[in-house]
């Protein structure tokens, strides 16, 4: 499990800063996870913006809110 340092923090005997990127084993991830001193670290390069190939006709119908009533 990869983890982003939020907090200087020390895992296994080393000493590590904020910003560090570390591969730790599961349990251990979820424990730094649940006392708040790390966040699970996920690659940025696997994501793509799906909204750039999106055009007005492949794109459902915008509904309009009705007049309000007196």
């Amino acid at each position: 499990m990869k983890v982003k340092c939020k907090r200087n923090i020390v895992v296994k005997g080393v000493a590590h800063v904020v910003g560090d990127i570390l591969d730790v084993p599961e349990n251990i991830g979820l424990d730094l996870v649940n006392t708040g001193r790390v966040e699970v670290y996920e690659d940025k390069l696997g994501l793509t913006d799906r909204a750039i190939g999106l055009t007005t006709k492949s794109a459902a119908a915008l509904t309009k809110r009705a007049k309000k009533k007196k």
